[in-house]
């Protein structure tokens, strides 16, 4: 029987749920080990305000915390691992980068296939582009990825996926907008990614998984959003930069740089990401082979 080791992160319960179901054509024909990581000390759900922006600087520049110990046996053969996670200002949650910076990680993903499975608003790219990194570095071998996201228009899951993460509830906002989050169909669907996984595992033929899991719509990418992704990327690191010269983790001192970020992010969202959508169209004819080429690389498991 093939063994399959699955780790995941997950605040809301919603990226396990999406694994749970892409899970149940193995659950009867594999030996499946569950770990869900449990950082030290742990990260409230829903939200206190200023802590949501405080993990900011520490997802984007990557640094890892403390985990509880993962209770696998760190010398089972493992035929595939399975890594799940949601988003964190457009990076990897920190438990994620926490165990993949591991030496647990690199005894676990050295020359295996993984898996990745996300879970998220609309912006995953460049969050993918560092777990690829941390993947390589872990010695593992990228073979498939499977990105699930809020399908409603960037402005308004901006209020919902701020509202839920707030308040704990994955409902209608006001009565009138969407609810937040990746949509229930989408979830209770990501069963039909496990067939393919299954047949990729009973073979130990994992060449062509990805390109089978996108046939079926496992990943889809919208040029636009990831042109602003992209962008937001960077300035991110340059806030994280200026949040990090006041300090750590949870640190007071931070505070007052922490709610300059929050509206100057929320001012350029809905203000100048419009602006910045509109001039994307505009030009897209002109750099429409440039463009192809990059979403075509983001769809599938390669790494610069």
């Amino acid at each position: 029987m093939k063994k399959v080791l699955v780790i995941t992160y997950s605040q809301s319960g919603q990226l396990n749920e999406i694994v749970g179901n892409l899970l149940k054509p193995l659950n009867e024909k594999c030996s499946i080990h569950y770990e869900k990581l449990h950082p030290i000390p742990d990260y409230p759900f829903p939200w206190p305000e200023l802590t949501f922006w405080d993990v900011m600087p520490e997802s984007v520049r990557m640094i890892p915390a403390k985990l509880e110990p993962l209770q696998v046996d760190e010398n089972t053969d493992f035929d595939l691992v399975i890594v799940g996670y949601p988003i964190w200002f457009l990076s990897p949650p920190i438990p994620i980068t926490t165990f993949l910076k591991s030496k647990t990680a690199k005894r676990l993903l050295s020359e295996r296939p993984v898996i990745t499975v996300i879970g998220s608003r609309n912006m995953w790219v460049s969050a993918q582009e560092n777990v690829k990194q941390l993947i390589a570095d872990a010695g593992g071998n990228l073979v498939g990825n499977i990105a699930l996201r809020d399908r409603h228009h960037n402005l308004p899951s901006v209020v919902t996926i701020v509202y839920w993460m707030m308040t704990g509830k994955k409902d209608s906002y006001l009565g009138i907008f969407p609810k937040p989050g990746v949509s229930d169909e989408d979830i209770k669907g990501a069963e039909k990614f496990g067939h393919p996984i299954l047949n990729a595992l009973a073979k130990a033929s994992f060449g062509n998984l990805q390109n089978k899991l996108i046939a079926i719509n496992a990943v889809e990418i919208i040029p636009s959003v990831v042109s602003i992704e992209k962008k937001g990327k960077r300035i991110f690191k340059i806030w994280s930069g200026l949040i990090l010269k006041k300090g750590g983790s949870r640190n007071p001192a931070r505070a007052g740089r922490l709610k300059l970020f929050k509206w100057y992010l929320l001012f350029v969202i809905f203000a100048v990401s419009p602006i910045a959508t509109l001039i994307f169209y505009m030009t897209y004819p002109f750099f429409f082979l440039k463009i192809n080429r990059e979403m075509n690389y983001y769809k599938g498991v390669n790494f610069k």
